[in-house]
């Protein structure tokens, strides 16, 4: 809703992509080390509560996640990686469709992406990976056929 009034799916997918679009997914652990810099406004110390309130949903979310969209978002290699990170986790194990395309994704982001991808109980269903018009080089189509 925007100022009380629905509103279409394309303007969700532009609200979401504009100024730089969405950061990739973050362990819990990384969540907690980024939120370590940070300081709540009311002074209170809540990093203990927002640190386990985040662990849940993410373990929720993705480990139910059957379909992950990350097109059109300006990604290059740095995302990919740690998008391979939380994928190479295990935490998505119901994982059947991951979406990538129209990124900056290149050969260094491939290969990281592959090596997750291909590690045993990484994403054990993904049957479908959407890669069209990224920065994808002869080495990051070697390591996604070795994948």
């Amino acid at each position: 809703m925007r100022a009380g009034e629905e509103y279409g799916s394309d303007s969700l997918v532009d609200d979401c992509t504009k100024a730089g679009g969405r950061r990739p997914p973050l362990l819990p652990s990384a969540f907690a080390a980024e939120l370590e810099k940070k300081s709540f406004t009311n002074g209170k110390d809540d990093k203990p509560l927002v640190k386990r309130l985040y662990e849940a949903a993410f373990k929720e979310q993705f480990g139910k996640a059957t379909n992950l969209d990350y097109a059109r978002l300006g990604w290059g290699d740095a995302e990919a990686a740690q998008l391979a990170e939380v994928l190479a986790s295990g935490a998505a194990p119901r994982l059947e469709r991951l979406g990538l395309s129209f990124n900056k994704i290149g050969d260094e982001g491939w290969t990281a992406l592959a090596a997750a991808l291909g590690k045993e109980g990484a994403a054990p269903r993904l049957e479908t990976l959407y890669l069209v018009a990224n920065k994808i080089g002869d080495e990051g189509c070697k390591a996604l056929a070795a994948a």
